[in-house]
């Protein structure tokens, strides 16, 4: 979008205020980092929903 901008401190307040991340499994596929939720900033849990958890690509900082 253009002319969008966050306010400032925006991603590090929904980093140090979210106690999980919780994503669907086609968004994980696209994005497999969950190095790069809030640009880095998240240090919490991840989990992802899917009802194949087995063929899961692995990644160990991820709950399937």
């Amino acid at each position: 979008m253009t002319g969008f901008s966050f306010r400032a401190g925006l991603v590090e307040e929904c980093a140090a205020t979210t106690g999980a991340v919780l994503g669907g499994r086609d968004r994980f596929g696209a994005f497999p980092d969950a190095g790069g939720i809030y640009g880095g900033a998240w240090q919490g849990p991840v989990f992802v929903l899917t009802h194949h958890p087995d063929e899961a690509p692995h990644a160990p900082e991820v709950t399937f």
